[in-house]
């Protein structure tokens, strides 16, 4: 079946939460929601997201948020804002065993998730976000503590 027919005529349909601290500039994510497009196609499934902003995840609310879902994709990004509601997130996906993929400081949120939660390390984190955790489960690497303008294009204008 050629691709456009599979685009058009999809078999199944899959949800999968972007979870994301840039939600409103969805230009942010063009790459990860053309890939959703793309790998939904070649397999004949529509893939519906539903967007969900890591700010306004809480253990209160996550179940109501993600229950019905049936993968997450927690999205890159830089620096503290959203960061504990995407442990939150990811900390549902395995306890419900929901598929999850992280990408970049997603797949890091996996990490000090399961290092807080699974060894008990409660205050693990990565050092970018809290330098003095006494469980430090991801490091910037050394050329990494030389850059001042993380975050800064060309311009030199902010772009979060």
């Amino acid at each position: 079946m050629p691709f456009f027919d599979k685009l058009k005529y999809p078999q199944s349909k899959v949800t999968i939460g972007l979870i994301g601290k840039y939600i409103e500039l969805q230009d942010a994510y063009k790459s990860i929601l053309e890939s959703f497009i793309h790998a939904g196609a070649i397999n004949e499934c529509k893939v519906q997201i539903v967007n969900v902003h890591s700010e306004f995840i809480t253990d209160e609310n996550v179940k109501e948020k993600l229950k019905d879902l049936d993968g997450l994709l927690v999205a890159p990004g830089f620096g503290n804002r959203g960061v504990e509601g995407k442990i939150i997130a990811v900390k549902f996906a395995r306890e419900n065993k929901m598929p999850f993929f992280g990408i970049c400081l997603g797949m890091q949120m996996a990490v000090i998730e399961y290092a807080r939660n699974v060894l008990g390390w409660t205050d693990a984190h990565s050092t970018e976000m809290d330098t003095k955790t006494t469980h430090p489960v991801i490091d910037l690497m050394e050329d990494q503590k030389k850059v001042k303008n993380m975050g800064y294009h060309a311009a030199g204008r902010l772009s979060l």
